[in-house]
């Protein structure tokens, strides 16, 4: 089973206080909550961690991903950060999700920003655009019934479950 965990960054500063979008990072209430989405997600039972983190270059979205990989120990190795996702849309995330995944992972996360996030889950969970909200530190993981080694752009064709979506303002 192939498995794709799609977050969307913390709480950021706004555009003025940062100096521009792109340079917002996160305030500290935002990775407080992104720490406790990640240290309860990896407290579940039978979850499957990811083996791989691709994440947006923009400081908000990377500093969500490096909060992840730390609680989840994902090393450097298996995490990257590319400016694609800052302003692509869920076409260009699943490009890069798939150009950048080594087909004998079975598990990867996405990090990045809204729409783009919550369309891709729509996309990948065959539900209209617009069905799926993701509101900021909020988590979501599709499950694809395709072989653990199957190639990545087997995803373009297939159609994911939820498995799993962890609110983070409940947690």
């Amino acid at each position: 089973m192939k498995r794709l965990y799609i977050v969307r960054h913390g709480a950021a500063q706004s555009s003025f206080e940062a100096g521009s979008d792109f340079a917002r990072r996160l305030v500290p209430a935002g990775e407080e909550r992104v720490r406790a989405v990640a240290e309860h997600f990896a407290a579940l039972p039978e979850v499957v961690f990811p083996q791989r983190i691709v994440s947006s270059a923009a400081p908000r979205a990377a500093q969500t991903a490096r909060i992840w990989a730390s609680v989840l120990g994902v090393g450097a190795e298996r995490y990257a950060e590319t400016a694609e996702l800052y302003r692509g849309g869920p076409a260009v995330y699943l490009d890069t999700i798939v150009r950048s995944l080594p087909d004998e992972v079975s598990c990867a996360m996405a990090v990045g920003h809204n729409p783009a996030v919550s369309e891709l889950l729509a996309s990948l969970t065959g539900v209209p655009a617009g069905e799926y909200l993701m509101r900021k530190g909020d988590a979501a993981c599709v499950a694809f019934d395709l072989p653990d080694d199957a190639r990545w752009e087997e995803l373009y064709a297939a159609e994911g479950e939820m498995e799993r979506y962890l609110i983070a303002a409940s947690v």
